[in-house]
Parts: C-alpha cells; structure tokens; sequence
C-alpha cells in the first residue's frame, strides 16, 4: 500500500542504544522522546506487555506511535473513561495495530491482549476493552484488504461506534 501504512522508520534497540551512546540524547521517538522519557512509561507497563515489547521491538514501537494517533482522536469525543471517546480510542488504536502488523497477524491482539491484562482493570472495563479492540482487529483487516486511507478508517471506526457496535459503561 502507498499510504501510511508503510512507514517503517522504526529504529531497533540496537538503534536507540547507538543514538544514546553516540551522544544525541537518546532521541528514538516522533515525538523526540529520549530514553529516560521511554523508561518512565515501561514501568507502568504489564508484565505482559514487557515480554511483548522484547519479542517484538519494531511493532511496540509502531504500535505507541498508533496509541499516540489514538489518544489525540479520542480527546476529541466526550466519555474519555469508559464511555464513546474511550470506544472510539480503543478501537482506532487497535485497527491502526492491526494495520501496522499485517492482515490477520496476531500480533495487534497479542499485544492488545497484553494491555488489557493488567490487575488494577476491573472485569467490566476489561471486556468493554477487549470488545471493542476486537472490532478495531477487524477493521484494520478490512482497511487493509480495501486499501483504506487512515481517514477512511477512523470514519469507519466512528460509524461503528454511532452504530452501536462499540461497548461503553457509561
């Protein structure tokens, strides 16, 4: 695909230790997050996200780089915890993953698994979660196999979620 897709200027480790230690501070990030920055964040992960960022650095890195897209869209809706712009964040999150990694490649819900598992995410947050990640599995697939632009996709992630296909606990 010619569109955003297939940016793939995603640096290895090996590549953000060679920048650290070569003395531009680290910057890894398109944001130019330095690598202390970086640390902060991994703390608050899951053991299960860890695990998966080491398996598979270059998608952890796409994937962030998608949660960052996804969290400007859903500021932009009311219902921020649990409710629409939390639906609408989670599923466009989880469809630009799935984009990212490929059509039906489990690495999008591995990884998306992998964030909802976390102990403090109580069981009704955690399936609204896990739903509506599930529909964005779907539509990354579909956005691939039709060769949707990004904004064609967040049109179809926001019909789905007026649609009522999306969960929210509010």
């Amino acid at each position: 695909m010619g569109n955003f897709y297939d940016n793939d200027e995603t640096p290895s480790i090996f590549e953000i230790a060679t920048a650290y230690e070569n003395g531009n501070g680290g910057i890894i990030g398109p944001k130019v997050k330095k690598v202390e920055d970086v640390y902060e964040v991994y703390k608050t992960l899951s053991d299960d996200e860890k695990s998966f960022i080491f398996r598979h650095p270059r998608y952890a890195y796409k994937f962030n780089a998608n949660s960052e897209k996804a969290k400007a869209i859903g500021k932009q809706f009311e219902g921020g915890k649990n409710g629409y712009g939390d639906a609408v964040r989670h599923c466009y999150w989880c469809a630009l993953n799935q984009v990212s990694a490929g059509l039906n490649s489990p690495l999008a819900e591995e990884f998306g698994n992998a964030h909802e598992n976390k102990p403090d995410n109580g069981i009704n947050e955690k399936n609204m979660d896990l739903h509506n990640n599930s529909v964005g599995y779907y539509l990354g697939n579909e956005a691939i196999k039709n060769n949707w632009s990004e904004e064609e996709l967040l049109k179809t992630v926001i019909k789905a979620a007026d649609d009522g296909k999306l969960k929210i606990l509010e």
